[in-house]
């Protein structure tokens, strides 16, 4: 018999990673978590660049902490084009948007665009020059996701 999965303590960074892995496997950009890791002039254009917060419990607990939390993630979107970041948004809201991810020892809702959350058109970022000189062009998504430690555990 194997040993039951125990729900992670960090549910917040599960969230964030489960996000970023669902976000490479769906399109053919790099994702980086909270900053890019390589050197400037040797990121690949678009990318992504995926910003947790930390989780809020669940509103409707009146005792205790059962583990059920929600997070929001931004999805930084990041072009040397103005359309190429307008479709990048597209590709990252079509890998997320109305799917589940798998983590470990807890039960996830479907992904969600936070409807709350503005979208803005594509704007230059002037502190950022691609390794060609280019200006680069940035854009944010927001997305919601709710998990519960599973009741299997």
């Amino acid at each position: 018999m194997t040993a039951p999965l125990v729900p992670s303590v960090e549910p917040s960074v599960d969230h964030v990673e489960a996000i970023a892995a669902m976000l490479r496997a769906g399109t053919d950009f790099d994702v980086y978590v909270g900053e890019p890791e390589p050197p400037d002039d040797e990121l690949t254009y678009p990318h992504y660049i995926v910003w947790g917060a930390p989780a809020s419990a669940g509103p409707y607990r009146l005792v205790g902490d059962g583990g059920e939390v929600w997070t929001r993630t931004q999805i930084t979107c990041v072009a040397e084009a103005y359309l190429d970041a307008i479709g990048a948004a597209d590709r990252a809201r079509r890998a997320l948007h109305r799917k589940r991810p798998v983590i470990p020892g807890r039960r996830c809702g479907d992904i969600e665009q936070d409807p709350e959350a503005a979208v803005a058109p594509p704007i230059p970022d002037p502190s950022v020059k691609s390794p060609p000189g280019r200006q680069v062009y940035i854009t944010a998504l927001f997305f919601l996701l709710h998990s519960s430690p599973r009741g299997d555990t």
